[in-house]
Formats: C-alpha cells, structure tokens, sequence
C-alpha cells in the first residue's frame, strides 16, 4: 500500500485533509471551507500543489493533529466561521502546540503574515490556536510531504534503525495501514535484530540502470541474504524514491515496508529535536508479500529485489563496516548486542579474465554474447527421493547472463560495470 499518495482539490491545487468514518474516507479544504466544492484528485496530477503548514503557512507539514470541529463566533458581526478538525502542523509550531504554548504559536504564525499583535486578525487567529492546542485529541505523522532526500552513510544505520523502532514505539499515530499497535512492537523488536545492509554508490548506480527491465521473481527465504533486514542505499532510487526497505516475516510471508527520508528542509536548529524524536525514515509504502509471489523491476519495492537478485547471484561481496567509536560503546553501556552492519559493492573483477569471442570457435556452436542480458526466471521439476526419481517444483530466479566484466545490456543503454577501490565504499 501506498503511504505518499496525496489528495489535492483540482479547482484551488490546494493540498487536502483526510476524514476517515468507519472504512470511508471523505476530504476537506485545509483550516475552512473554501467557496467551492472539494474536487478531489492525485496530487500528481497538478502543476503545483499548496501544501503547507495549517498554521503558519511557511513550512511542510509533518504532524497531522486532530481536534474536535472548531467553530469562532464573531460576537460584532454575529457570523459563526466553521474550521476543520485535522490539521497539517510543520515541525516549529508542533513545538510550540506540544509545549501547550498558545501565545508563542500565534507569535509565531502572526509574524509570518505580518498581523499586528493586538489586532483583530490576531485575536481570531490567537482563538483558532487555542481549539487547536486545547482540543487536540492526538496526532498522526505525514508520510504524504515530498521532503528533499537525505544521504544515507553506513555509520548512520544503527542510529537510523533506533530511531525507526523508537517511532514504532512511540505514542505517535502513523498510517492505518501499520498503526496496529501489537504490530508495531513486534516489528521493532524484530528490527531490533536484523542485519542491515548498505549499498555502496556503484552497486545503487547498477541496481537503478537494471531494475527497470528485471523480469518477474518468486520472493522466497532462498532469495533473501537474511530471514529479516535493512538494506539502505545512499541516496534515493527508483520511482519511489526509496532510501531503504525492511523485511520481517510474517504468516505465509513476509512484511515488506519501503522508506523515504526527512528533514533537510528544516531549520538546522531544529534538526536534533526531529533526528531524536522521528528520526531519518518515513514509512512511504506497505505490504505483505506472500511466498512465491511475484514482484518485477516495476513494483515500488522493485529496487530491493533486485538487489536481491544480485547479490543472491554473487555479483556482490558483503563486508563487514567500521562503525564509530561512540556506537559501539553505547551499545555497550547498554548492554545490547553490537550492530551487524555491512558494505555491498561489487565484486572486483577478476585479474586474468579468459579470453572472450564473439564467433564461432567452431563451425556449428553459438557465438558468445558481448554483453550480458535478463533472463527470465522460471520454474524447474528437480529430482529427489529414493533413486531421484521423484520430482518437485524450484524456482530459478532471473539472473544476468553473461561472462564477468562485459557491459549490461539494458532496453535502451549499455553499463559498464566499474572496479571502484574498496575505499570509495564509505
């Protein structure tokens, strides 16, 4: 499932609110009602979207706080202003609504519009922020924000995943589709133990030019490195624009979750509050994958099976990282078991490679290919049992074919695999 997807009205491109009754889901104008009808549809679809802070109308969003419907009677006119009762909060004024601070968020937000404290647009805007303060009811983080990527280093993964379980963990709302509480423990403890994996600047260049045309495979334990994990890539990849994805399994499956990054375009002083409370990863889409289902190049999650694909087909080595000083000793002091991080890269090529040709070497055999190529997976009957003669079903996965160090035949380009030093894996 899809966690980004965002909801604008095509008349105004104004980002909307989401109201959930039971199992339908209705949308609203942000802050009041606008003079026309809410015509829903994709943001994507738009040029331009207005998604901005309920409040101060300078920041993303990142809280969604719900209250009761707030109403303002002006007693001079005798009108009554009807307002929402969701609300898109960006990081500094959910400081101040979390401080229980009225006065400082109206200060705050007044200043942006350059309303004159003591005048009448603040005293209405000052009314609105106490229904918001004092009548909220809870909050939910926004995985809908197209927040600039943040770079991924391998150092950072134990901090990273802490920070991931610690949102889980949190009293925090997130998305229904993985806001069961039971659920969220148990992924952070599964977390808690799992391998994490990151993939160096050569290997995600090779993933992102390959996963486009990767055919069809069978996700089962044998495609898997690990029975659960973390794969991180250094920067974002494929459509999604995936920064990493986890795995933890489940009954007759697997849970498989895709993550984005945050953070880059708040104030800095703001950015060690954020970095300990949501942390670096947003959950961006969910899904249980049974066994044997089968995922190509072009699912949101296509990136990591293919970077399953070749690493189960030993185009990578996984080297143990050389994590900082003050992890290891707080996971001392702690008395936790220490981080298993590793570096993916590439295999260096081999130092004789034979010789290659592309004729015949002899009348009637095949010319060898000069570049490798997908081939499709497919399912074989292996033998077995007493004197094998019975038979059973195996997947062969897809796989590049071709000698070591020819170039990738893609649908429209060539990659030439490269033979970075270790050295460049950091």
């Amino acid at each position: 499932m899809n966690l980004t997807t965002l909801t604008a009205c095509a008349t105004c491109n104004h980002a909307l609110t989401e109201h959930r009754h039971g199992n339908s889901i209705s949308f609203r104008h942000p802050v009041a009602d606008h003079e026309h009808e809410v015509v829903p549809v994709p943001a994507a679809r738009l040029p331009q979207v207005f998604n901005r802070c309920h409040t101060c109308s300078g920041e993303l969003p990142v809280w969604n706080y719900r209250t009761g419907l707030i109403q303002i009677m002006t007693l001079d006119a005798d009108v009554i202003e009807t307002y929402n009762s969701h609300w898109h909060v960006c990081y500094p004024c959910a400081q101040h609504i979390e401080a229980d601070d009225v006065d400082a968020l109206t200060d705050r937000c007044a200043s942006v519009m350059r309303w004159r404290h003591g005048s009448t647009e603040y005293t209405q805007l000052n009314l609105l922020h106490r229904g918001i303060v004092l009548g909220r009811e809870g909050r939910t983080l926004l995985t809908t924000t197209q927040w600039p990527a943040t770079r991924l280093a391998a150092e950072m993964l134990p901090k990273t995943r802490d920070r991931l379980t610690g949102l889980l963990r949190s009293a925090a709302d997130l998305p229904p589709a993985i806001n069961d509480r039971d659920a969220r423990q148990r992924l952070a403890n599964q977390l808690d133990l799992a391998p994490m994996y990151w993939i160096n600047e050569e290997f995600t260049e090779l993933v992102e030019a390959v996963s486009d045309d990767q055919p069809p495979a069978r996700i089962s334990e044998e495609l898997m490195p690990t029975p659960s994990g973390l794969i991180a890539w250094p920067r974002s990849i494929g459509p999604g624009q995936l920064a990493a994805v986890s795995w933890t399994p489940q009954l007759d499956g697997w849970q498989l979750i895709g993550y984005r990054t945050i953070g880059t375009a708040l104030p800095e002083h703001l950015m060690p509050a954020l970095r300990h409370e949501i942390g670096w990863l947003l959950p961006a889409h969910a899904e249980h994958v049974p066994r044997r289902a089968s995922i190509d190049g072009n699912h949101p999650l296509g990136p990591l099976i293919t970077t399953w694909l070749l690493i189960n087909q030993q185009m990578a080595e996984a080297l143990p990282a050389k994590l900082p000083k003050g992890t290891t000793r707080a996971y001392q002091r702690s008395n936790r078991r220490l981080p298993d991080v590793r570096i993916v890269r590439i295999k260096p090529r081999s130092s004789t490679p034979g010789s290659r040709s592309t004729k015949s070497d002899a009348a009637g055999c095949r010319a060898k290919p000069d570049h490798r190529f997908w081939v499709s997976g497919h399912e074989r009957q292996q033998a077995w049992g007493p004197g094998r003669t019975l038979r059973k079903p195996i997947d062969i996965q897809p796989f590049l074919k071709g000698e070591e160090g020819l170039p990738i035949k893609l649908s429209t380009t060539v990659r030439v695999l490269g033979n970075r030093s270790a050295g460049s894996d950091s």
